[in-house]
C-alpha cells in the first residue's frame, strides 16, 4: 500500500459491541479529524449484551438495550458487514463482499462467543447457547412450545438466563459442575444464599454434578450428567462460559494464546494494529467484563494518537442483578480460599450478606448479596487498596457499613473514586462535566457514558448532581398523565350533583335507565366492579410481594391506573352517577376518595421530575399514605353491600 494513501486512511474498529462503540468514542476525542470506520457483524444498531436476559425475560425494551451506545457523529459505520481477512503488509482489511479497506490504525474488538462443550448431542435440535440478540429471538420462538429447560452452567449468565426462561412459566433446572453457584464470585455463604433464593422462586438446582451427553434422537429429550443422573428436558441452554474470537487474527499470523496477545499499549504483534474488550489476553489475562474493555480502548485511543499511555491491568469487578438479587463482588473475596494474610469480615441481617476481606489493613475483596448503599464507596475503596481501621471494621461487623452515612455521599468521595463501574467513569470527571454544563443525568451519560449500560448508578449520578439539575422523568410519565387527566374526567363526572334522569316515557328508542333499573345488567356491572377491585388490589402486591416477577414495576404501574380509569367507568354505569344513601353512599363516597387520591398520585409522579427533591420527597409518602387511607375501607364496605343485597 502506498504511505500516501494511508497518510489519509481511516481508523478501522472491527467489533460493534459496547467496547468498538467506545473505542469509536475515545478515537473521535483523539484524534477529531482522523476518519472512523466502524465494522460489525451483527446487523443491528450496537445493543447492549448485558441486558439480553431483560429483553428475554420482557424486563427492558430497545430503547433500554440500546441506551449508552450511540456511535459518534462522522463515524462511518458498515452493520452487517463481516471482515474477512487482514492483510497486515499493506495495512488493509477485506470483507465478506470483497471490499479493501485500508487503515491507519486498525483496532481489533472482536469479543467473545459461547463456549459450547465438547459433549455428544451438543448438535441436537433444542441446544442452544444464549450470547447474542440472534440466540435471543431463537429462545424466544423456541420456548412458545418447550415444558422443561436444562441449563448447564451456574455462573452469572446461567442463572440469568434461568430466570428469564422461567418468567415464560416454563419449568427450569440449572446444572453446574462446581459445588457452589457463581464459584468465580461469591464464597461458601454467598452461594448457599443464592441458591436458596433461586430454588425458592420454582428454579431447580443441581450441584457438583456436570453434563455428560445430551440425548434425544434428532431432538433433544433428557441430560445424562457425570452421577448417571438423567434430567428430563426438552431443551438445553449452554451458558458454560466465552471464548474469544480470534480467528481473524490468527489468520492473520498475529501472536495469539487464550486472546490476542497485546503489550501494556495494547499493540497486537504487528504494526498499527491493536486489539481490546473480551479478544485481547493483556500479561496473560483475558477479561470476560465491559469495564476492562472500556479501559483498554481510552488507552489504545491516546497510544493511536501518538499520547503517552499505558495500562497495567482491571481489578474485575461483578456489579449485577442476578435472579433480581443485587450481586456485587470484587477482587479477593476466598471464592477458594483467602490469600496469604488476610482476614475476612462478615455481616448478615435482614436478608443481605457482606463481607470485607483485609490483608495488612487495608481492603483488597469485598463481596455482597442484596442492596447496599454504600457499594459504590466500596468499590472505590477496593480498587484504591484502601486502609480501613480497626473501628472502621468493628462498624463494619456491627452496622454492615465500615462509614458513617455522611461520608459516603458522592460528592465526599475522592475525585479518582469510580461512580460508574460498567465505564470506569470517576467522581472527578463527573465533577468536571457538571461544571461544563452538563446539567442533567442524560447530559453526563452522553458526554461521560456513566450510566449508559446497565443504569445501576443513576442513583449516585443524580446524587452528585444534587438539587440543582433537572431530574429525569420516570418511565411511562406521559401515559400516567394522560390516564390521570382521564381518571379526573371521570370523577368529576360522577361527583358533580346532576344525575342522569331514568326515561320518561317508554317511547325512547333505548332505555339507558336499564342499565341501574334492569336487574340482571345491574349484576353484571356490580360483579365487574368487584372483578376490577380484585384485579387493582392483586396489582398492589407487585411491589410488596417480591416473588411476582411477571413485567417492570412500571408497566404494572400504568396498568393500576388504567383499571382505576374503567372501574370509575363502571361505578357510573352501576350507579347512573347517583351515590345513594346509607351503606351505598358511604362505599360510592369511599371509592371516589380513592379515586381521586389515585389521580393525585398519578399525577405526581407523571410530573415528580419537576418538583423540587425536597418537596417531592415529602409529597410522595403523603400522597401514598392518603390513597391507602380512602382504600382501607373499601372491603368491608364491599362485603356488606354484596350481603344487604343478597341476604336480604
Amino acid at each position: 500500500m502506498d504511505r500516501s494513501t494511508l497518510l489519509y486512511a481511516p481508523n478501522v474498529i472491527v467489533g460493534a459491541g459496547p467496547v468498538g462503540v467506545r473505542m469509536a468514542v475515545e478515537l473521535r476525542q483523539a484524534q477529531p479529524d482522523r476518519p472512523i470506520v466502524l465494522y460489525g457483524d451483527e446487523p443491528w444498531q450496537p445493543y447492549n449484551r448485558v441486558r439480553l436476559s431483560s429483553l428475554l425475560a420482557g424486563d427492558a425494551g430497545w430503547a433500554d438495550f440500546t441506551t449508552g451506545l450511540a456511535v459518534p457523529e462522522g463515524v462511518e459505520t458498515r452493520f452487517g458487514c463481516r471482515v474477512a481477512s487482514i492483510d497486515v503488509a499493506g495495512q488493509r482489511v477485506v470483507d465478506a463482499t470483497g471490499r479493501v479497506q485500508a487503515y491507519a490504525a486498525l483496532v481489533l474488538a472482536t469479543g467473545s462467543r459461547a463456549h459450547v462443550p465438547d459433549i455428544p448431542g451438543s448438535g441436537l435440535a433444542g441446544v442452544y447457547t444464549f450470547r447474542d440478540l440472534a440466540d435471543a429471538e431463537a429462545l424466544q420462538a423456541r420456548l412458545m412450545r418447550c415444558r422443561r429447560v436444562a441449563v448447564v452452567g451456574g455462573g452469572l449468565l446461567g442463572l440469568e438466563t434461568a430466570r428469564a426462561l422461567h418468567r415464560y412459566r416454563t419449568e427450569v433446572i440449572v446444572v453446574e459442575h462446581h459445588p457452589r453457584l457463581m464459584p468465580n464470585q461469591l464464597d461458601d455463604a454467598a452461594s448457599a444464599a443464592m441458591r436458596e433464593r433461586i430454588v425458592s422462586s420454582g428454579i431447580a438446582v443441581v450441584l457438583d454434578d456436570g453434563p455428560m451427553a445430551i440425548q434425544g434422537e434428532g431432538r433433544v429429550a433428557g441430560l445424562r450428567l457425570r452421577s448417571g443422573r438423567i434430567v428430563e428436558c426438552d431443551t438445553v441452554v449452554l451458558a458454560t462460559g466465552i471464548r474469544p474470537n480470534i480467528e481473524l487474527a490468527r489468520d492473520a499470523g498475529l501472536v495469539f494464546q487464550r486472546g490476542i496477545v497485546v503489550d501494556d499499549c495494547l499493540r497486537t504483534s504487528a504494526p498499527a494494529l491493536y486489539a481490546v474488550g473480551e479478544c485481547a489476553q493483556h500479561r496473560d489475562i483475558v477479561y470476560g467484563l465491559a469495564a476492562p474493555g472500556f479501559e483498554q480502548a481510552a488507552v489504545a485511543a491516546r497510544v493511536i494518537a501518538g499520547m503517552d499511555a499505558r495500562y497495567v491491568g482491571s481489578l474485575s469487578a461483578t456489579r449485577l442483578k442476578v435472579a433480581n438479587w443485587p450481586v456485587f463482588s470484587m477482587g479477593d473475596v476466598g471464592a477458594w480460599e483467602l490469600p496469604d494474610l488476610a482476614h475476612a469480615h462478615t455481616h448478615a441481617a435482614n436478608g443481605v450478606y457482606r463481607k470485607l476481606v483485609v490483608s495488612r489493613g487495608r481492603l483488597i475483596g469485598a463481596l455482597a448479596l442484596g442492596e447496599w448503599a454504600a457499594l459504590s464507596r466500596v468499590q472505590e475503596a477496593v480498587q484504591q487498596r484502601r486502609r480501613l481501621w480497626p473501628w472502621q471494621l468493628a462498624r463494619f461487623r456491627h452496622s454492615g457499613d465500615p462509614w458513617p452515612p455522611e461520608a459516603r455521599q458522592v460528592a465526599a468521595w475522592p475525585a479518582e473514586a469510580t461512580v460508574c463501574n460498567c465505564t470506569g467513569v470517576t467522581r472527578g470527571r463527573l465533577s468536571e462535566s457538571i461544571a461544563g454544563g452538563c446539567a442533567s443525568v442524560a447530559a453526563l451519560t452522553a458526554a461521560t457514558g456513566a450510566g449508559g449500560v446497565c443504569g445501576s448508578c443513576h442513583p449516585l449520578i443524580q446524587s452528585l448532581l444534587g438539587t440543582s439539575g433537572p431530574r429525569e422523568a420516570m418511565p411511562l410519565a406521559h401515559r400516567l398523565l394522560w390516564l390521570a387527566a382521564a381518571g379526573l374526567l371521570l370523577a368529576l363526572l360522577f361527583a358533580q350533583p346532576f344525575n342522569v334522569p331514568y326515561a320518561s316515557t317508554e317511547a325512547v328508542a333505548w332505555h339507558w335507565d336499564r342499565l341501574w333499573r334492569d336487574g340482571l345488567v345491574k349484576q353484571v356491572s356490580g360483579f365487574t366492579l368487584l372483578v376490577l377491585a380484585a384485579l387493582l388490589a392483586l396489582i398492589g402486591l407487585r411491589k410488596r410481594w417480591k416473588k411476582i416477577t411477571l413485567l417492570a414495576f412500571v408497566h404494572w404501574r400504568w396498568l393500576h391506573a388504567l383499571l382505576g380509569g374503567v372501574a370509575l367507568a363502571t361505578l357510573w354505569a352501576h350507579t347512573g352517577g347517583r351515590t345513594g344513601d346509607g351503606l351505598n353512599q358511604w362505599l360510592a363516597l369511599t371509592m371516589l376518595g380513592a379515586s381521586f387520591t389515585g389521580i393525585a398520585l398519578a399525577a405526581f409522579l407523571g410530573r415528580e421530575h419537576r418538583l423540587a427533591l425536597a418537596r417531592a420527597t415529602a409529597l410522595r409518602p403523603a400522597l401514598q399514605w392518603l390513597h391507602a387511607l380512602m382504600l382501607w375501607p373499601l372491603p368491608a364496605l364491599l362485603g356488606f353491600h354484596i350481603l344487604k343485597v343478597y341476604y336480604y
